[in-house]
């Protein structure tokens, strides 16, 4: 059976939420607490899966940050996790993501500096996802280096030996607002939006900030685009990204497509309505996709009737 440690995808199987599996639940079922943010990637035999806990503000937000691996793609044993006490008692932590390289892995994550109150991104590498070292991390990306009020949610692509990292930053608002940083999320405010930027590299550790990569639609996506993935298919770069149309939506974004052919300028195809969605129209958000064996994966958090967001996954037949 030949696997992939890519991100690569011939096709895109019909997405049915209706059809997915649950395979990590929230702490408790009640509005606030979380467990989701995921992003996937197959390495020989394996897929890795990073995901977020989180509880509600009052106590906490984003606690713990994992790494978990599994055979088949449904049954998931954790590895190793980031506890936010261990980031000097950050106020929040937020997606991740792994990377394999020769020797070992890097692992990609966001955060926020609790000496400042903005989100940055810093990196680990260790020959195992067992290995990595809290106290040996490097900040690869931070918001003044960007020119904005925040970067997170970082999901890198490599091409030969150039990584692609793409976030989520929020634009610098155009005049000065104390509000900006006091509440350790500039995202939530309302004083800025929720952009998707790209910023490359030729090493993985040293990073130029290229810019914004998709701007923000006119409709239920004019507030927030935020790229969660991207995949290879036989036409082209398939991405979805999550939307919304105002801070009232905040935490309830819902999944949209854009197409790309050189990964800097991308086509929305979603323009008048998300093009996922979860059972009952629920929010959708984080959506990943890897090629496993004779399966397509799709990875998402999905809202619950509850309030609560559970973590799923979606196995499709690479026929379909």
């Amino acid at each position: 059976m030949k696997q992939h440690s890519s991100r690569e995808l011939d096709f895109m199987p019909e997405f049915d939420a209706a059809k997915s599996v649950v395979i990590r639940n929230p702490e408790k079922n009640a509005p606030g607490y979380w467990a989701g943010a995921p992003s996937a990637v197959v390495l020989e035999n394996s897929i890795y899966l990073t995901y977020r806990i989180r509880r509600p503000k009052g106590e906490g937000r984003g606690v713990i940050n994992r790494v978990a691996v599994s055979s088949d793609g449904i049954g998931f044993r954790d590895e190793f996790e980031i506890e936010k006490s261990a980031l000097g008692n950050t106020p929040s932590i937020e997606r991740s993501c792994l990377v394999p390289v020769a020797g070992g892995f890097r692992l990609y994550f966001s955060y926020v500096n609790p000496q400042t109150n903005v989100w940055q991104i810093d990196m680990m590498e260790a020959p195992s996802v067992r290995e990595f070292n809290i106290r040996e991390r490097k900040n690869v990306l931070s918001a003044d280096a960007a020119g904005v009020s925040g970067v997170k949610d970082p999901y890198i692509v490599r091409m030969g030996n150039f990584y692609l990292m793409y976030v989520s930053y929020a634009p610098l608002p155009q005049t000065v607002d104390a509000r900006l940083h006091a509440t350790a999320d500039a995202f939530a405010t309302g004083l800025t939006t929720s952009n998707s930027g790209l910023a490359v590299s030729a090493d993985g550790l040293n990073f130029r900030w290229a810019g914004e990569v998709i701007g923000l639609g006119k409709g239920w996506d004019s507030n927030t685009t935020r790229i969660s993935s991207i995949s290879r298919t036989s036409w082209g770069f398939v991405s979805f990204y999550d939307g919304s149309a105002g801070i009232e939506e905040n935490y309830e974004e819902r999944c949209g497509t854009a197409i790309t052919s050189d990964l800097k300028h991308f086509l929305r195809i979603s323009a008048d309505g998300p093009s996922l969605q979860g059972e009952g129209g629920r929010s959708v958000r984080y959506v990943d996709s890897v090629r496993f064996g004779d399966k397509l994966i799709y990875y998402f958090e999905s809202t619950r009737a509850d309030g609560s967001h559970e973590l799923r996954a979606l196995p499709c037949n690479a026929g379909e």
